[in-house]
Parts: C-alpha cells; structure tokens; sequence
C-alpha cells in the first residue's frame, strides 16, 4: 500500500476540477477557424491515373522522336546523354516557359503550384488555373527528373558492362573471404 501513495505522490499536484473546460475554451477559437477554413477550400481531384499516362505518353513521345532523329544503335555509347538531352529541351520548352509537356497537354493536365493558388470557394476549379510552378520548383523538377532518369540509365549501362547481375551471390549465413575461402576453412 505505501508503494501506491508514493507513486501517486510523484505525479505532482493534480489538476481543478474545471481545468478542461478552462483548456477548452481556450482552444475552441482555434477550433472554430479551422473547421470554417476547411469549408472554403473545394478540392481538385485528379486521378493518378490520368497522370501516369500522361506520363507514358511523354516517354512514347520522346521515344519516337529519337527514333526520328537518330538510327536505333547508331551512337548506343552515348545513349543516355542523348535521352536526357532530349528529355532537357522538352523540359524547357514545356515545363521553363509555362506549358504541359506533350503528355500533359493530351491529357489537358498541367503542372501549378499548389501552394499559391487562390482558395475561393465560389468558382468551380478545373486545375488549370492558377499559378504555374515557381522558378526553384521548374529547376528542382528538371534535376531531379531529367537528372534522375540520366544518372538511372548511365547506372544501369555500367551495370551491364561490368556484368552485376552475372556476378553469383552468396546467402546472408554464407560470407566468404574475398580470396574465395570460407569461413570454416579460415578457422581450421
């Protein structure tokens, strides 16, 4: 018994009778303007489909006009610098100065920052309107996406080349020395 005085004891002083309603009254104002701002705020909803095919279609089209401009295999060593020079000028002509890329556009999908779009609650959104992305947000897209998508493929040709996947794996218990030896033989 004197283990549970002294537990209760440790707690500290314990609290008015009323201090939950002095705690809500003194958060139900913040309450109230968040309940009223989400009434405001009519959401888009685009599907993720949509976008994934819009997508695709960027990658058949960039695919097709290297195929117009260059003969399958003819410069396969340069490749992936070719593939992210194109997907660069798609990039700046579309995305730099404002406009969906060739995927966007047939899906009547464009890039806006959602972050400065106006919040009225009278008109109905369509997702075209509104601010297009900031300069650091085209910047961050162009590195990350043309960037990304360069760095993957030049990774995956090195891989090839230095033949990774043909390499055997041990399993996890099987560690072996790098002379071939293993383990028990080391002991031994």
């Amino acid at each position: 018994m004197p283990q549970v005085e002294s537990a209760t004891a440790s707690e500290g002083p314990t609290p008015p009778q009323d201090a939950w309603v002095v705690e809500f009254h003194r958060l139900l104002p913040r309450w109230e303007s968040l309940r009223d701002s989400s009434k405001v705020i009519i959401p888009i909803s685009i599907s993720r489909v949509n976008q994934f095919d819009a997508a695709r279609l960027d990658v058949e089209m960039s695919a097709m006009l290297k195929e117009q401009l260059l003969k399958p295999g003819l410069l396969f060593q340069y490749e992936p610098e070719l593939d992210a020079f194109l997907e660069f000028l798609i990039w700046r002509f579309s995305i730099w100065v404002d406009k969906p890329t060739p995927g966007n556009a047939l899906m009547n999908l464009r890039y806006r920052d959602e972050r400065a779009a106006p919040i009225t609650g009278k008109e109905v959104r369509t997702g075209l309107e509104g601010p297009g992305l900031s300069v650091y947000q085209k910047i961050f897209y162009c590195i990350s996406f043309v960037g990304g998508q360069y760095i993957w493929s030049r990774l995956q040709s090195f891989s090839a080349f230095r033949r990774w996947g043909d390499s055997e794996q041990g399993t996890a218990g099987d560690i072996s020395s790098p002379r071939g030896e293993d383990q028990e033989d080391r002991v031994s």
